[in-house]
Formats: structure tokens, sequence, C-alpha cells
């Protein structure tokens, strides 16, 4: 997969869905088999840098996501992708979590892929 293709998984299948509350579209961008570590990025909800959630399955990571997609929209932020690199097949990108004020937050992640999807998925706060 190239550069594109990525971004496209990252940004428009993944960070759009879930930016607009679509759990069960946003995990079509990871293989089935996901494994998914996340640090929290944006602060709220009593969810902070402290803890680090881990994932194992699109299943679990659809359920992650439809109980906290709610609390992401009533903090009013928005996931931006700003660079992709990519060999084929595997990666790092740097985004940024985006308040309703215009404040941002960067965070990077590395990923791997699998079948043209996401098998890996690991953010960090920057």
């Amino acid at each position: 997969m190239d550069r594109e293709q990525v971004l496209y998984l990252l940004q428009e299948i993944y960070f759009d869905n879930i930016d607009s509350g679509n759990a069960d579209l946003a995990v079509e961008a990871m293989h089935s088999d996901v494994v998914w570590v996340h640090t929290q990025v944006w602060e709220h909800d009593g969810h902070n840098r402290d803890s680090l959630d881990t994932l194992s399955g699109r299943e679990e990571l659809r359920a992650f996501l439809t109980s906290r997609i709610p609390e992401m929209q009533r903090e009013g932020i928005e996931h931006k992708v700003r660079k992709v690199i990519i060999d084929g097949k595997e990666g790092a990108f740097q985004a940024q979590v985006v308040g309703p004020d215009g404040d941002a937050k960067d965070f990077f992640g590395w990923i791997e892929l699998r079948d043209g999807k996401i098998g890996r998925y690991r953010v960090i706060p920057h």
C-alpha cells in the first residue's frame, strides 16, 4: 500500500467516521485481528495519559469506540492526519486532535498493514 491509500484508511475511513459518530464504519479500516494500543491524547471524561488501552480484534475495538465516541462528540474534537510515512507494510503517521476552540494536541502513530487493512495500531501523544 502506498501513502495515499494509508492516508485514506486513517483519515477517511477511521478518523472521519469516529468524528462523525460511526464506530461501525470506523473499524472497517482495521484488520479483523487488529492489535490496537492507545495512549490518551485529549484528556477528557476521566481519561488521561496515565492509562493505556490495549485491544485485540475489530469487534473489541468496535465496542470500545461505541462507548467512547459519544464522549468525544461532547468534547467537540476532530482528528486530522498531517503526515504519513509508509514502506508498503509498516510506517508512521503524525496527527492532531483539534478542539472546537482550535486548541490542538499532537500525536504520533505506528501502523503495520495486513491484507490491505491496519493490522497493528499504536498511538502516543507528543
